[in-house]
């Protein structure tokens, strides 16, 4: 477990800090990582959920996750939709749930999985109603990439368990304390102000048409 915790933990910072401040830019090369990062998380807390057991403890698990997280990856990349949806809806559902926790609501609880659900389809649907505009992928890749890079030191330092990137990052930081949700916070609008300084002469094409 030490060895999984230090890989997620590094991968988490990496990948983070590349969505929260060249997210935009990126976005293509980065959004099937964050595809199969989101869907093997999702797809291997939806054994535990069914079946029970620890996280990541069966190989159930791990190929559940490992084939959930492959076919976001390869939706993610290879169709438009599917990647503001995935980028929109993992964001939204760790806000959700991170919400539903600073509510004093357990993040494991139905209530607070359907409140993240119901986030993740609002922040879609928008995302794709305003047919992704520049400020909204910048937005939401800082958003979610701050929550990760946190969620990662916190893993690496022992203040979470792994089972928490199931739930969602957010709910994992708001957990935690006050310092951290601010450094989250802090961490975002910077991503944000860095992705818009450097593209303001960049605007993301996609090989299928928009």
């Amino acid at each position: 477990m030490f060895f999984e915790v230090l890989f997620v933990g590094l991968l988490a910072l990496l990948l983070g800090a590349a969505f929260c401040f060249i997210g935009y830019r990126f976005f293509r090369i980065l959004i099937p990582i964050w595809g199969f990062f989101a869907g093997f998380f999702f797809g291997a807390q939806g054994v535990v959920s069914l079946f029970g057991g620890g996280f990541l403890s069966t190989v159930t698990s791990w190929v559940v996750g490992l084939i959930v997280g492959l076919i976001l990856a390869a939706l993610a990349y290879f169709f438009y939709y599917a990647a503001v949806v995935i980028l929109g809806g993992s964001v939204g559902y760790w806000i959700g749930t991170g919400l539903m926790a600073a509510l004093g609501f357990s993040q494991q609880s139905f209530l607070a999985v359907v409140v993240g659900l119901a986030a993740a389809v609002v922040l879609a649907i928008l995302i794709i109603a305003f047919n992704l505009p520049k400020i909204l992928i910048i937005v939401f890749s800082a958003l979610g990439g701050a929550s990760t890079i946190v969620a990662g030191i916190l893993l690496l330092l022992g203040r979470i368990p792994l089972a928490f990137f199931g739930y969602g990052t957010v709910a994992a930081i708001i957990l935690n304390s006050l310092l951290w949700l601010i450094v989250w916070l802090v961490l975002a609008v910077a991503g944000i102000v860095a992705q818009w300084r450097s593209t303001q002469d960049y605007t993301l094409e996609w090989s299928q048409t928009m």
